[in-house]
């Protein structure tokens, strides 16, 4: 019988029992598909990241991510989480502090990730792809019903967009936090536009230094309501550079010494686990031409897992 070591990992925050938990199965070689849906329905959180060995010669390292009901492309809280793990463990030569660059294979193709192992803490940078939006013309009323918003909600000058996900912008703080979605209807609706999940965003925040606000939702796959959602924060990024600037809105902005720029996203303040996701964007005449997120993590627990 062999151990597999499991760590339960809160990213995109430093604070235990806040951002968003991941379970982290360290050297999950030797699991079958099947057992890793039943270790994540077990585990009953939004993701479980299973770290294997890559089956490409381009990859150093490959990550496959489970919901409780379904294996998903791409996750970013459950790979910040794993990096943060794998850190602390000593794992893929990151015995001392410094500056780690790994090739990940995913489902969604060979994505570069950073880590900075510091004494102090851990930082993960993790780049995703760019995001190909499609506009929308209006917002369904169906959807609008799923949501329990009225059309007056919706922030004007903005665009509702979709790529694997939706993205529907309000006006206010308060709607944001008065959301209670018919996750019936929600689940229809997603199923039906073959969409993963929605986040509903405002660029009202809680902090100054703050630029954009949200919640996401993807019952469909198994998540009433995620805390801290790497990969839909990500291009939420790029959608404020093509979209909200654009339009000047308003947008708090750093500008970093590699010339990037990037935003910082609350969320999971509505569900009493505060998390902050850094967005950096690469920027050229042409747009967008590279986006990450990056966060810190804090272990909660360790475990084994027996097969």
């Amino acid at each position: 019988m062999k151990s597999y070591k499991v760590k339960l990992v809160d990213a995109f925050t430093t604070e235990p029992f806040s951002g968003n938990p991941a379970g982290v199965v360290l050297d999950a070689k030797g699991i079958n598909e099947k057992a890793m849906q039943n270790i994540a329905r077990e585990l009953n959180l939004s993701e479980t990241a299973f770290v294997l060995p890559p089956t490409v010669k381009s990859a150093d390292i490959q990550i496959r991510w489970f919901t409780p009901a379904a294996e998903v492309p791409l996750c970013g809280h459950a790979t910040i989480a794993s990096f943060h793990a794998l850190a602390e463990s000593g794992m893929y030569g990151m015995r001392r502090p410094g500056t780690y660059h790994f090739r990940l294979q995913t489902r969604s193709g060979i994505l570069g990730i950073m880590v900075e192992k510091r004494y102090s803490a851990t930082m993960i940078e993790f780049q995703l792809p760019i995001p190909d939006f499609r506009v929308h013309k209006k917002v369904p009323a169906a959807l609008l019903k799923a949501l329990g918003i009225r059309p007056s909600d919706v922030q004007k000058g903005l665009p509702f967009v979709s790529e694997s996900y939706l993205y529907l912008p309000v006006k206010k703080l308060s709607v944001i936090k008065s959301l209670k979605p018919d996750l019936g209807l929600l689940d229809s609706y997603t199923r039906a536009t073959k969409s993963l999940g929605i986040s509903i965003f405002c660029l009202e925040t809680i902090e100054q230094s703050s630029a954009v606000h949200s919640r996401f939702f993807a019952p469909a796959v198994g998540i009433v309501e995620d805390p801290v959602t790497g990969s839909a924060n990500g291009p939420l990024g790029v959608y404020l550079y093509q979209y909200a600037i654009h339009q000047d809105f308003p947008i708090p902005s750093f500008l970093l010494p590699d010339g990037r720029m990037e935003f910082i996203a609350e969320q999971g303040d509505d569900m009493g686990r505060r998390g902050r996701v850094k967005i950096r964007l690469r920027v050229t005449g042409h747009g967008v031409r590279q986006v990450s997120i990056a966060g810190e993590a804090v272990t909660i627990m360790e475990a084994e897992y027996k097969a």
